[in-house]
């Protein structure tokens, strides 16, 4: 963990050193002066709160399943209409028949 406030010298963190650690704080959890620092400063405690909630509600989305075949072929199809991509190369079978 990197050295802050008193380590460095100084009487208390300051917003930005907490701001910087945050993601070690995340991961492995403060130290007493981040701890310090998160029950006397409205700032930082609003900005973890925020971030706590933001991880609770991400585990709430559903994971999106892709789109059927029908849903690419008709973006494809509207894309080589309007002359943005270059049409596709029909697949034709052993015998010449398009598959």
């Amino acid at each position: 963990m990197r050295p802050t406030g008193a380590a460095l010298g100084r009487e208390k963190m300051n917003c930005a050193e907490f701001q910087r650690d945050l993601p070690f704080i995340i991961d492995e959890g403060g130290n007493a002066e981040q701890e310090q620092h998160l029950k006397e400063c409205k700032v930082c405690a609003d900005l973890v709160n925020d971030l706590r909630f933001i991880a609770e509600q991400a585990k709430l989305l559903v994971p999106m399943k892709d789109p059927s075949a029908k849903v690419w072929d008709g973006i494809q199809d509207s894309l080589e209409r309007e002359g943005l991509v270059k049409p596709r190369q029909s697949k034709r079978g052993l015998l010449g028949f398009q598959s």
